[in-house]
């Protein structure tokens, strides 16, 4: 073997094991996310007045020992619902100050604090800003649909008319022969291909 084929193996060995690592890193990032995930649903079942990712609530400082208490789950599952729920921007921009915090059964044991709000802010700002560099670039020259932005490409584009006279012309044509209809089918749709 040469020196060429050496150094070219050596090349490409790193990029796949670099390749299967991030697919490994991902593939037990995903399982982690499907275990808090599960977690999770288990809590809202046991706890649905307190614990609602679409309406949530602030918690009570502490909450996840008076879930253990109750002995439903097991801690490990607390800290993983726990670890999911608190994360959610849902729950973050409900930090409010003055916002009431909840207990497990439901009711009101204090409330968010200033700083607390203030760091939940902040969080949210931080949130946002990496949806934004995560969201594609849209092109400068394009304005959006201010009526509807899903709507801004086929209002943008310019509609194509139909040619309705053409095409009576060529059905008139070939009314009575349809084996040279086909054939004139064929010849224009490989002129259109080989253009």
């Amino acid at each position: 073997m040469s020196e060429l084929e050496v150094q070219n193996e050596s090349q490409v060995t790193p990029v796949t094991e670099e390749v299967s690592a991030k697919q490994k890193a991902d593939a037990k990032r995903q399982k982690e996310y499907l275990a808090n995930r599960k977690a999770l649903d288990e809590l809202c079942e046991l706890y649905p007045e307190v614990f609602n990712p679409k309406e949530p609530k602030p918690l009570q400082i502490g909450i996840h020992a008076a879930i253990a208490e109750d002995g439903k789950l097991s801690k490990t599952r607390i800290r993983r619902a726990l670890n999911l729920y608190v994360r959610m921007r849902s729950y973050i921009a409900c930090l409010k100050e003055g916002a009431e915090r909840v207990t497990v059964g439901g009711t009101s044991t204090g409330t968010v604090t200033a700083e607390e709000a203030q760091h939940a802010a902040g969080k949210l700002a931080e949130i946002d800003k990496k949806r934004a560099a995560r969201r594609p670039a849209k092109p400068a020259g394009r304005k959006p649909n201010k009526a509807h932005p899903s709507k801004a490409k086929k209002a943008d584009a310019p509609k194509k008319q139909p040619a309705k006279a053409n095409t009576s012309a060529k059905k008139e044509e070939f009314e009575g022969d349809s084996e040279a209809r086909m054939a004139a089918k064929l010849a224009a749709l490989v002129n259109k291909r080989s253009n």
